[in-house]
């Protein structure tokens, strides 16, 4: 079983649990079954009407120092 995240052209989708292992058919049932699919996601594979067939590149964070204040700011119980 895989996990398919999909959106549709008016703001909705979600997430739909399957036995289709290929993506490719994963893209075309959830066309088939829902108006509007524009953009189907699983790991990096992606579909979008616009674009078709692809893969993305997660995006890189920088690694930030993270201090935390030695003391609370003025009115806030410490904690």
């Amino acid at each position: 079983m895989k996990s398919y995240l999909f959106s549709t052209e008016n703001g909705r989708g979600g997430v739909i649990l399957c036995d289709i292992d290929a993506f490719e058919e994963a893209v075309d049932y959830l066309r088939q079954r829902f108006d509007g699919v524009v953009r189907v996601e699983q790991g990096l594979t992606l579909w979008t009407l616009a674009e078709g067939f692809g893969q993305f590149e997660p995006a890189i964070v920088p690694r930030l120092p993270v201090s935390a204040p030695k003391e609370p700011p003025d009115g806030q119980p410490a904690g």
